[in-house]
């Protein structure tokens, strides 16, 4: 049996207009996620749940206690539905589709022009896990596993990484350098705990840039 295959990105939300159409456990999860990426969220429902009723509490997002009527979808970037009603949800992917505007519908594959992750978390570490739609109950439990495996000297790796991707001049010695923390000595190093002998390692490296700490 064949099926499409997404295209993952990572979406940069900060400060952009995102509409949140319904209530209950997923519409609750949304919110916190479009919340913490910095994105200007305003939630149209009827019934609310508890998150999303303290976030608007905290002036985090935009509430509207009603249902959704056309012309919701107007001058947002992107669009969430996450109702137990198909013509709701079908009406505001009608809409939106037809602004040239994102939209996911939970739990219906059909509706949407991208679908979401399973995701887990650890400092600047995401790991994300998709089934293209098919089974998200799979991406979860996969999900699960993978995210053992991140440690805190790989969210200390990934932070340091940043670090000197700031610090050092572009080019291909920039790269070289950060690709042999990752693989090298001072990456492993990291990874089991042992900070002292890491940094050790990079300011030997970043001696080739002219930096000593």
């Amino acid at each position: 049996m064949s099926t499409h295959v997404d295209f993952p990105v990572c979406l940069r939300l900060q400060g952009k207009r995102v509409l949140l159409v319904g209530a209950g456990t997923i519409a609750d999860e949304r919110s916190q996620q479009l919340v913490d990426a910095g994105a200007r969220v305003r939630v149209v429902a009827p019934s609310i749940g508890a998150t999303i009723r303290r976030l608007a509490e905290e002036g985090r997002l935009e509430l509207l206690e009603r249902a959704y009527v056309p012309g919701d979808v107007r001058g947002h970037d992107v669009v969430f539905v996450a109702t137990d009603d198909r013509r709701v949800s079908q009406t505001v992917a009608d809409e939106a589709r037809a602004l040239g505007i994102w939209v996911n519908a939970a739990d219906i594959p059909e509706l949407c022009d991208f679908t979401l992750p399973s995701v887990g978390r650890r400092g600047p570490i995401v790991v994300a896990v998709s089934t293209s739609g098919l089974s998200p109950a799979l991406a979860r439990q996969l999900r699960r596993r993978f995210l053992e495996q991140v440690g805190p000297g790989h969210v200390q790796l990934a932070r340091l990484s940043g670090w000197l991707r700031k610090r050092l001049p572009c080019g291909s010695e920039r790269m070289r350098l950060l690709k042999q923390l990752v693989e090298g000595e001072a990456g492993e190093l990291l990874a089991r705990g042992q900070r002292r002998a890491a940094w050790a390692q990079v300011r030997a490296a970043l001696e080739t840039f002219g930096e000593t700490r």
